[in-house]
């Protein structure tokens, strides 16, 4: 089934019929500068920065000046490649020493604008005080990351961190999403794994070109264009065209119901859940444990 695309749509619409019923979306229109996203305006405005190179399952494979991941793998056409790697550039996520990319965010603010169907209250994570909002184009988001990718760049199968949602804004080129519902996890499963990524079968493993299971929607993501992946819907991503967007997770509070059971069965035996701590002790909650954050939110 194609992905549902619309245009014009109210916050209050979003939350209620997409947040609140778990549904993906493709929202159409949403607002920014094309002409400062193509690849020569990034060399120019934050190609000189150093980004974080992935493969396809969030494995670093490397550390690269943006000029440099640019210069080597975009504009190459024809047939898929395979092992394509990608930048994932994200904001802080941990209190440690990385080559984080707020710099890059902060030079890239005003070039973009949060698509308005997007709330900024009533957020679960990332945590603000009260009363105050969070607005990806200035505050931290979990794994918010700006996405470099060159044309068959892949993020294989799998499901995002601690029942949170995700947004991809596409700002150039085009890439192709295909989603599973959440009730097909173990169909889709390749072996146990307690990690939050991996543990699925790799759809494309046979032929790029092809999925090895049928989606339940799929389609494209064109310049302009958001899609909103629900938490627990398992998603594989391919790069059609040389690709620049901006993505960022959050739980939002009509949609927190699954984030609540993920806290009550013992997450901190998952590694991302130091990324949920680290947004909680940003805000002044350190340390927090699972059992904390859900008497926070009651």
């Amino acid at each position: 089934m194609q992905l549902e695309v619309v245009e014009n749509i109210s916050e209050l619409e979003f939350v209620a019929e997409f947040v609140a019923k778990n549904r993906p979306v493709v929202v159409r229109g949403i607002p920014f500068e094309p002409e400062n996203w193509t690849p020569d305006a990034l060399k120019q405005s934050i190609g000189d920065l150093t980004t974080q190179v992935y493969d396809s399952l969030f494995d670093l494979e490397n550390i690269l000046s943006l000029s440099e991941y640019i210069d080597d793998y975009f504009g190459v056409d024809g047939p898929y490649q395979p092992d394509v790697p990608y930048v994932r550039w994200y904001n802080q996520l941990k209190d440690v020493d990385f080559v984080w990319g707020d710099e890059a965010f902060e030079l890239l603010q005003p070039f973009w604008q949060k698509p308005d169907c997007v709330p900024e209250q009533n957020l679960v994570v990332p945590v603000t005080s009260d009363g105050q909002g969070a607005n990806p184009v200035t505050d931290n988001f979990p794994y918010r990351g700006v996405l470099v990718a060159a044309r068959g760049a892949r993020t294989r199968l799998h499901r995002d961190p601690f029942c949170s949602d995700a947004i991809v804004a596409q700002f150039h080129g085009t890439k192709e999403a295909a989603l599973y519902h959440p009730s097909r996890t173990n169909e889709l499963l390749a072996e146990s794994d307690a990690s939050s990524f991996g543990g699925f079968v790799d759809v494309r493993e046979a032929d790029l070109n092809s999925l090895s299971h049928e989606p339940d929607y799929s389609g494209l993501v064109k310049p302009g264009e958001m899609i909103y992946i629900p938490h627990g819907w398992l998603h594989d991503v391919i790069v059609v065209d040389d690709s620049v967007s901006v993505t960022w997770n959050f739980v939002h509070d009509d949609g927190a119901d699954a984030f609540k059971e993920y806290l009550k069965n013992n997450p901190e035996d998952d590694s991302e859940f130091e990324v949920l701590q680290y947004f909680y002790a940003r805000a002044g909650f350190d340390n927090m444990s699972a059992d904390q954050i859900l008497s926070r939110m009651s």
